[in-house]
């Protein structure tokens, strides 16, 4: 990869640390204010008889279970490159890492980065890619997640301001798909975009390094927006 695309990549992996930190912290608040909610009060008596009692405990049958989400061998994916419109089959392929599959453009390759991280990466040019994070919702809050991505922005941005994505079709889109934000930072051999957004019980990162010279940013954004939990 370029050297400088590398070292930008650096950074913006090791400010997930602090997501990881933060989430910890407020999973361990929530573990003790739960355990504190359930320990057994003094105060007062029913007047149920243990029998009464163990018939009013026991567990209600869940039938409200996810079921397992069944997804095709191909989907058709239409996005833009360089002003014209293209429209192709993608495959369905699923991460070795984390919890998800999404649709692949003939063209580029999945693979694990990192623990928790995958890169989806043009074959032409191996430094055009896209980072992939999923976080289940029961170990990470949404707001910490966005807010990590935010400020992560604009320690690559340096002396320049991360620009807000407001135009929703530059922005992650489709079933299920909510809380959709995103910022791109322009650099002098590319461009840099951000996104976080929540679908089902996953909340989704996305980091595209694009260059000038391959524009492949709204063919990753695409396929980035069929990520969704296996």
């Amino acid at each position: 990869m370029n050297i400088k695309w590398t070292l930008l990549s650096v950074l913006l992996s090791s400010a997930m640390l602090l997501t990881a930190c933060n989430t910890d912290d407020k999973k361990s608040e929530d573990e003790g204010n739960q355990t504190e909610q359930q320990q057994p009060s003094d105060q007062g008596n029913t007047g149920k008889t243990d029998e009464q009692k163990t018939e009013t405990t026991e567990p209600v049958e869940n039938d409200t279970q996810d079921e397992p989400i069944v997804r095709k061998d191909e989907a058709s994916l239409t996005y833009q490159l360089n002003g014209e419109e293209k429209k192709e089959t993608a495959y369905l392929a699923e991460s070795d890492e984390q919890n998800y599959s999404l649709y692949k453009l003939d063209g580029y390759e999945l693979t694990g980065e990192e623990p928790n991280k995958d890169a989806l990466y043009s074959v032409n040019d191996d430094s055009v890619f896209m980072r992939i994070e999923t976080i289940s919702k029961d170990e990470a809050d949404y707001e910490i997640i966005l807010n990590n991505m935010t400020e992560t922005m604009k320690a690559v941005a340096l002396d320049q301001q991360p620009a807000n994505i407001t135009d929703k079709t530059k922005l992650p889109t489709g079933d299920g798909i909510e809380n959709a934000v995103g910022y791109e930072v322009p650099k002098e051999i590319g461009t840099i975009s951000g996104y976080v957004f929540e679908r089902g019980n996953l909340i989704v990162r996305l980091t595209i390094f694009d260059r000038n010279s391959a524009n492949l940013t709204d063919a990753f954004l695409k396929m980035g927006e069929t990520v969704a939990a296996k």
